[in-house]
């Protein structure tokens, strides 16, 4: 079955993409849509302007005292809100709604949250919808029954505290910065949205690319299917010519693999990002439409072999930069989309063509400017117990469960975005020190590892970013050596990294220089040859190293690195300052320190 969507749809549905606000009543903010990869034409912002108050008491009475800019966290200078700070916060959001024109009609209606800070309780028309638990992952409510056209109240209260086993990362226990960790954040901090599905509907979707066969495979998940119905899809080049699928739709309650044969496969890579614009359609038993979702592919492949790291089919040397994701004055939000546009364009200027996102999952606005921009991704799940003196203490079982649950939500979130190379579940043994000693949490550390590569087996796995790796597809390392001297020294030991320990500089103990800390591998884990990458060095202006200019400490530092063919790459601390950490190659509001020009000409003299 091959069906003609009408022209004027399609264009309407990319208008939605490039102005959303075309369905909202008022000028919004971020009211862009928030998943451009699960894209719908009929949806509505409820972002702007909520009634809200925050407590330090759960049973504190109505009052709404406040007006809070959503979605902004608290803390921001961006929410309006004042607010005293506490261990613990109990906020109460309330808005009322009308819904859009034509939102109410043939279908059902599904209620977003992008991400709240930490623990989501939501309330719609008096009828409680349930609760989520965890900062950094979507989650929504079906609410069809019980939504009104007019005279709409959602409430949502919010749990939020400063214990240091919450799956926080970055973000300092203290109420504020301090070293290495920054401002927290709690609430509502991505867009809350309404969106029109049909009866059955798609509700997701991986794409499995498998290039030297010419084919991608997809696997959908089908929400209320019925007998006769069927999925097809249209595909777009990047151009926006229709391509020839040769699908054959499949029943959408069979789980069969949809399988789609690809002529003359336009890759997607840093240099030549090329996208595939997709319409998945599902349909009934008479071929009347159901369910439209739009969508994009990235086609790509990454695997390491003979200690490098291969994209469809050719050594890529990974030049890296070290992303934190805060947004003065916005703290984890941006005050718009184009802060994350204008981030990654800074990054390719610079001659970078990747990032780690360090300690935090990004909104997916981000990933979707890295797909269409073309930079490489580690994404990096935020950890338990990051702050010292906890982070070398066990997190208990509670805690554990918790991150697994938020480390799968992440990883389904996230699947289809070709920018993402890399999978880091765990950050320098932060929540998992114990692991040295304890069975118990080195069985877990295994479990997660084990995990990620079943969940996701097209991207490349860092299990325990800077050190004592034990199944890992990188051999990555931390260090903040005060010379460049001293740092080569250290490249070339790593040659074979087995039993490595090395001296660095070490932001958690402010004694200077020497510090003893872990080798590259796990005790008893043989070095297999995969690929050497120094994913944290420099952070100039914050660690202590030789009195020289940014952009000669920069040069020195990172030629030192091309030196040695076994090290297939490099993260520089950090892209941008952050808050009191004033070690980045721009300024917390983007400004360069150094001429863009002159961090592109070292960066290009590298991995040619």
């Amino acid at each position: 079955m091959k069906m003609k969507v009408p022209f004027l749809a399609e264009i309407f549905a990319l208008l939605l993409l490039i102005h959303p606000l075309l369905l909202q009543a008022e000028n919004l903010p971020r009211c862009e849509h928030p998943r451009p990869d699960l894209l719908r034409a009929n949806w509505q912002c409820l972002n702007g302007e909520w009634e809200f108050q925050v407590d330090n008491k759960p049973d504190a009475p109505d009052r709404y005292d406040q007006k809070i800019t959503v979605p902004f966290e608290m803390e921001s200078p961006l929410s309006g809100v004042s607010f005293q700070r506490a261990e613990k916060y109990y906020m109460k959001y309330r808005k009322r709604f009308s819904l859009a024109p034509g939102l109410n009609s043939n279908g059902r209606i599904i209620l977003h949250f992008e991400a709240v800070d930490y623990q989501a309780q939501v309330w719609l028309n008096g009828n409680y919808l349930g609760e989520h638990i965890g900062g950094y992952t979507p989650f929504s409510f079906d609410v069809s029954d019980l939504i009104r056209d007019s005279g709409n109240e959602l409430i949502v209260k919010v749990f939020d505290s400063s214990h240091k086993s919450q799956v926080r990362g970055k973000q300092s226990s203290t109420g504020t910065g301090y070293s290495i960790w920054y401002t927290p954040t709690s609430g509502i901090w991505q867009t809350v949205w309404l969106e029109r599905v049909g009866q059955s509907h798609i509700k997701n979707y991986q794409a499995f690319p498998e290039l030297e066969r010419g084919e991608v495979k997809f696997k959908f998940q089908i929400s209320n299917p019925g007998a006769g119905q069927k999925i097809s899809i249209i595909a777009f080049d990047p151009e926006g010519r229709e391509v020839k699928t040769n699908l054959q739709d499949i029943p959408a309650e069979n789980s069969r693999d949809l399988i789609w044969k690809i002529q003359n496969i336009r890759l997607w890579s840093p240099e030549e990002p090329n996208l595939y614009r997709l319409k998945f359609i599902l349909s009934d038993e008479k071929s009347a439409v159901i369910d439209e979702l739009e969508s994009y592919l990235g086609l790509r492949e990454v695997k390491v072999k003979d200690g490098r790291v291969i994209l469809n089919g050719k050594p890529v040397y990974q030049k890296l930069a070290l992303v934190q994701g805060y947004y003065p004055p916005g703290i984890y939000s941006p005050a718009n989309d184009d802060a994350f546009r204008k981030d990654l364009e800074l990054l390719k200027e610079m001659g970078f063509n990747g990032l780690r996102m360090h300690q935090k999952i990004e909104a997916k606005r981000y990933y979707y400017w890295a797909d269409k921009l073309g930079l490489l991704v580690w994404e990096e799940m935020p950890a338990i117990n990051s702050e010292p003196p906890d982070m070398f203490l066990p997190a208990g079982k509670k805690w554990r469960e918790q991150f697994e649950k938020e480390w799968h939500e992440v990883i389904e979130r996230d699947f289809n975005h070709p920018s993402i190379i890399v999978r880091v579940p765990f950050n320098e043994s932060w929540g998992i020190s114990p692991e040295i000693y304890s069975p118990v949490h080195s069985q877990w550390a295994m479990k997660i590892i084990k995990l990620t590569r079943e969940l996701d087996p097209t991207r490349l796995l860092v299990d325990n970013s800077g050190w004592l790796h034990r199944d890992t597809d990188i051999v990555d390392v931390h260090h903040y050596l005060p010379t460049a001297e001293k740092s080569e020294l250290f490249y070339q030991k790593l040659r074979d990294p087995r039993g490595t320990y090395f001296l660095l500089t070490h932001s958690l103990i402010r004694s200077a220089q020497g510090i003893p800390t872990l080798p590259p591998l796990y005790r008893g884990v043989k070095y297999k040859g995969q690929p050497i990458i120094i994913s944290e060095y420099g952070g100039f202006g914050f660690y202590k190293t030789e009195p020289k200019a940014l952009i000669d400490n920069y040069r020195e530092y990172t030629l030192a690195i091309g030196k040695y063919a076994y090290i297939q790459g490099f993260c520089y601390t950090q892209e941008y300052d952050v808050e009191q950490e004033k070690n980045g190659l721009l300024d917390e509001n983007r400004n360069p320190k150094v001429p863009l020009a002159e961090i592109k000409k070292v960066n290009d003299q590298i991995g040619q």
